[in-house]
């Protein structure tokens, strides 16, 4: 007695086609990339906002000596690393194909970020304040808005939808 089956078949080319032509979009992550450089930017934005506590501790307090200096400025109140805002306004997000990226060109700006000895001002410590960093938390986030728009760019086009 010969084995008995079942069998269905179904033609698969619109699929694998569709397929395809998604694996060629995806060679192009721009899409991905901007909403990486605008969370990033945001992030970035958050820091200063937030004097470090959106992804980190809060920064340290100001010397003694500038909080006397930035009196004689007639600064006497304020956020934490905004005299002037430039460091934060210099702040430039970009984005291609396969990249996104924070960053600025003050050649003051690793310092504030990393801390450490400055050579610019009397040879004073500087305490570090951290405001080009992502917590575990911010990469989470940023992983689900990419996963978000990854799934929104897989189901343009779907056929029969």
């Amino acid at each position: 007695m010969a084995d008995k089956f079942f069998k269905a078949s179904f033609d698969c080319k619109d699929a694998i086609d569709f397929l395809k032509k998604k694996a060629e979009q995806f060679k192009d992550l721009t899409p991905l990339m901007k909403v990486a450089r605008v969370f990033l930017k945001n992030t970035v934005d958050k820091n200063f906002e937030t004097e470090g506590q959106h992804t980190g501790d809060k920064w340290p307090e100001w010397s003694e000596s500038y909080k006397k200096q930035r009196l004689k400025m007639g600064k006497s109140g304020g956020k934490i690393m905004t005299l002037d805002g430039h460091l934060r306004r210099d702040v430039r997000a970009k984005s291609g194909i396969d990249y996104a990226m924070v960053g600025t060109n003050k050649n003051y700006a690793a310092l504030h970020n990393y801390g450490g000895n400055s050579s610019l001002k009397h040879n004073k410590t500087m305490p570090k304040r951290e405001f080009m960093r992502l917590d575990d938390n911010a990469k989470d986030h940023l992983f689900a808005e990419l996963y978000i728009k990854a799934e929104e760019m897989l189901m343009e086009d779907v056929p029969g939808k």
